[in-house]
């Protein structure tokens, strides 16, 4: 891929880029390997090929810091340099983006300003689906110019027709995170529907999304795969967010699976992709080690465990309980395999059978991986 923004010096956040894609690939392979090579189980775990990403056009999602004026606003990075033509976005993206542009000129929506804390407009986050609709989300200080933007909205729509959602967040502290609790629809659906994989979720506002939807469907599909030869009949997915793993792993005829999120709107929005989609997979909104934990005193644990955590991790508790639990394979999707070398550590009856690296964020140092963990025999461990 080549990115003026990158040759200009102007942008330098995929570090990686003047790296052959297949030297950052192999790089990742190794380190990755190398890291988890202490947690293998006997004979050494079974790596499977990357899964690799396009090189260009992969970011579902755009996040633009918004800065400049009313009459001439920036959408980029907070150092004011203009990202609207990234190379990383798939079309439709700076399409809309431009409409945008044209949104705050109109309802003069002025940029806020973080060394005068003054203005309104501090982000603008957009999420598209591999069919080319649209979600918009504007992130405000206050909800003062809600009025302005909703007068000019219906000729936004006219001119971004595959805009399907359009929502506004309010974020009124002066703190260095993208969005506020608050989100306030303003037209459109309620979700954006999103093909990943062999399913369409349903994404929300809200909702976490994976970044790359077709290394996300890959993802999705390989975990599917090892549950098959694993064989379990019942799953719980912990941390899984508006469904993904548990709604490809369901699929497949008298298996039972679980799926355990805090978000209610995540567990909102998986219900209604299980229900759309004709999937018979339950879902509870819940803190999913405290979940785990009681539902296993009160039922029994599964036959088998999916992981799909934040960059810290599963933690001492979640691990400590997965060691004790007696449940057979554990199937653990990590965006940050450090935390997941700490937590394999906690868990040393669960050891890695399989594993492949996710090219999730191509030209960067970021790294993910899923791994297939078995639970060793006792004679093993004590060897």
């Amino acid at each position: 891929m080549r990115c003026h923004h990158f040759d200009a010096g102007t942008c330098r956040s995929c570090t990686l880029l003047a790296m052959p894609r297949d030297a950052q690939v192999e790089r990742s392979r190794a380190r990755v390997e190398e890291l988890l090579a202490p947690f293998a189980a006997p004979g050494g775990p079974v790596w499977s090929p990357p899964v690799l990403s396009a090189d260009a056009g992969f970011r579902a999602k755009a996040k633009m810091v918004a800065t400049g004026t009313a009459a001439e606003p920036v959408l980029g990075i907070a150092t004011g340099v203009d990202l609207v033509d990234c190379p990383l976005y798939p079309p439709g993206v700076e399409e809309l983006l431009e409409q945008v542009r044209w949104l705050i000129r109109r309802a003069q929506v002025p940029p806020y300003d973080v060394a005068r804390r003054r203005g309104e407009l501090k982000h603008v986050l957009v999420t598209i689906s591999p069919e080319g609709e649209l979600m918009l989300r504007l992130v405000l200080r206050s909800t003062a110019p809600l009025p302005r933007i909703r007068e000019h909205l219906p000729t936004l729509l006219s001119r971004a027709p595959r805009l399907r959602v359009v929502s506004a967040n309010i974020h009124p502290e002066h703190r260095a995170v993208l969005e506020g609790r608050e989100e306030i629809h303003l037209v459109g659906d309620a979700a954006l529907r999103m093909r990943t994989g062999d399913v369409t979720l349903r994404i929300r506002p809200q909702s976490f999304l994976q970044t790359n939807t077709e290394v996300a469907g890959a993802l999705y599909r390989q975990v599917a795969a090892w549950m098959d030869e694993v064989g379990p009949a019942s799953v719980w997915d912990l941390y899984c967010g508006v469904g993904g793993f548990a709604l490809h792993c369901a699929r497949t005829p008298g298996r039972e699976v679980t799926g355990v999120e805090l978000s209610a709107q995540a567990i909102e929005a998986a219900r209604e992709a299980a229900e759309a989609e004709g999937i018979p997979a339950t879902f509870h909104a819940a803190d999913a080690t405290t979940w785990a934990i009681a539902e296993a005193a009160r039922s029994g644990p599964p036959e088998a465990v999916i992981v799909n955590p934040p960059r810290r991790g599963i933690g001492p508790e979640l691990a400590g309980f997965l060691e004790d639990s007696g449940v057979r394979d554990v199937v653990y999707s990590s965006c940050h395999p450090t935390t997941l070398a700490r937590d394999l550590a906690a868990m040393p009856s669960l050891q890695v059978a399989a594993g492949r690296l996710v090219d999730m964020f191509p030209h960067t140092e970021h790294e993910e991986v899923v791994v297939l963990l078995r639970r060793a025999a006792p004679d093993i461990l004590a060897r």
